[in-house]
């Protein structure tokens, strides 16, 4: 029932993100679903973090237009990831909270814009780095901030179900 629920905020995270944050800023949006990847991803098991990755970024990837099944491959590697390090980390604080956020969009970004500059028209090489390194990457971090900052609670509940 818990992975049934997770699933569900992702979907509606999904609609948000294509409906609405694609509009706000022209060429540049926050990736909630990303974020959502990272947070889960600390506190859920690894297995089924994977699996609502590849499931929610092949329903992202069929939403926004994209290349069908990149989001969920890369979703699948930074749920991966992030649940290997959590054992690492101490996840309860929302500094480094944040930090894997922005890094995991900054490489999450790159490979995003090497792919469009492959199978699309990519802007200019210092435009594209700039807006993979910096803008998105501290754009996802903010939101992050403010997220777990809302949601702290009830994702440390999540850790304990």
């Amino acid at each position: 029932m818990k992975n049934i629920i997770l699933f569900l905020i992702g979907l509606l995270l999904i609609f948000v993100e294509v409906f609405f944050t694609n509009f706000i800023f022209s060429g540049v949006s926050v990736n909630l679903l990303l974020i959502y990847i990272v947070f889960i991803s600390l506190y859920i098991d690894m297995n089924d973090s994977m699996i609502l990755g590849s499931l929610l970024g092949l329903l992202g990837d069929l939403l926004a237009g994209g290349i069908i099944g990149i989001n969920a491959c890369l979703f699948v590697g930074t749920a991966y990831l992030i649940a290997n390090v959590e054992k690492t980390i101490f996840k309860d604080d929302r500094k480094i909270v944040c930090l894997l956020v922005v890094l995991t969009s900054a490489i999450f970004s790159i490979i995003n814009a090497l792919v469009a500059a492959i199978f699309f028209v990519s802007p200019p090489l210092l435009v594209g780095f700039i807006k993979a390194v910096l803008i998105i990457p501290i754009l996802n971090g903010g939101v992050a901030y403010i997220a777990y900052t809302l949601f702290s609670d009830r994702l440390i509940k999540l850790r304990k179900e």
